[in-house]
């Protein structure tokens, strides 16, 4: 082991995609043979970059791409000069869940299926194409989730303990689906799920508490967790935000007609802690634990609507409607 200057040279986006499809934070450099052919080794990541132009650093040495000998990956220095001048101006990023702390989250897989974020449109695709959201364990034989998740579907697939090494999947077929009555839009854009078979509670499965009927979520102090798949740099993980509640005149506005106010209600996050990317999953209050909405849609920088549980708790708690009584969307 012999300690080296390596001059390298960027490699254009142009190439850097069609080449390496490369994490967006990345970029690539080539540059002389060194070390048996590449311009980095095995314990050289976290080493500098530093210009040639006016000697400062530019970026610090992540690893070496597989797919190419000789490449380099680097992480430019301006992705996080802010955090290197104040530590404490660069938020703690959201928590990737482990499965105990999920254990009340399910996930729905979709075959064949292109689903927008409305109840009417979608299109079939490929039986390989699987469309994935969140989804909400209420008992050992009832899901929750988003109806414009699973509308049209023949069947889908329920999948438990997603975040273990050995995830549970279970086919659900259309008459075990329910589509709440009131489907309008966005509002009540709800869906019960009925298995055949009891799912096993584990350290790891489990229900969740529903809120009282009572319970409105209309306090400016009031703070809930959202759980669900976030996308974050690139990469999608189980999260859980903590947000605090929208005035719906707000919502209202920047929504305009896609907002129910009577119905639903909406929250801002803060995009730079990620981006949903499924929806279905949880809002849990603070205070109690329990379940108070479902995530039902969000656009890049828009509020996100929310379905609130109290008003669904009749329903949630009826016995499943038989298909032939089924309503039809």
């Amino acid at each position: 082991m012999i300690l080296r200057r390596c001059d390298a040279n960027y490699i254009s986006d142009v190439e850097r995609t069609n080449t390496f499809n490369p994490v967006e934070t990345l970029y690539f450099t080539t540059g002389e043979a060194t070390n048996d052919g590449k311009i980095i080794t095995h314990g050289d990541s976290g080493g500098p970059v530093v210009s040639k132009t006016n000697g400062k650093i530019v970026g610090i040495t992540m690893g070496i791409n597989g797919t190419t000998s000789g490449r380099g990956m680097f992480l430019p220095i301006t992705s996080f000069l802010n955090f290197i001048h104040d530590p404490k101006s660069v938020k703690s990023l959201p928590p990737s869940l482990s499965p105990n702390e999920a254990k009340f989250m399910a996930d729905i897989a979709v075959p064949g299926k292109f689903l927008t974020l409305t109840k009417e449109a979608y299109a079939t695709a490929d039986e390989d194409v699987q469309i994935h959201s969140n989804a909400i364990i209420l008992s050992e034989t009832e899901i929750l989730t988003c109806a414009h998740n699973v509308h049209g579907a023949p069947y889908v697939y329920v999948i438990v303990n997603k975040l273990s090494r050995n995830p549970t999947k279970i086919k659900v077929t259309e008459d075990q689906i329910e589509i709440h009555e009131k489907l309008s839009g966005f509002a009540f854009d709800v869906a019960k799920i009925t298995l055949k078979e009891r799912l096993e509670f584990t350290d790891n499965v489990g229900s969740i508490d529903l809120v009282d009927k009572d319970y409105k979520l209309n306090d400016p102090s009031e703070i809930v967790s959202v759980y669900g798949d976030m996308i974050l740099d690139g990469t999608a993980r189980t999260r859980r935000l903590d947000i605090k509640y929208l005035n719906s005149a707000i919502c209202k506005s920047k929504l305009g007609d896609r907002f129910d106010a009577n119905h639903l209600m909406c929250y801002t996050l803060d995009k730079s802690m990620g981006t949903p990317c499924s929806f279905g999953g949880p809002m849990v209050s603070k205070k109690n634990n329990k379940l108070v909405g479902m995530t039902i849609v969000g656009y890049p920088d828009e509020p996100v609507i929310f379905q609130p549980i109290a008003p669904l708790l009749d329903w949630i708690r009826k016995p499943r409607v038989g298909r032939n009584q089924r309503r039809r969307i």
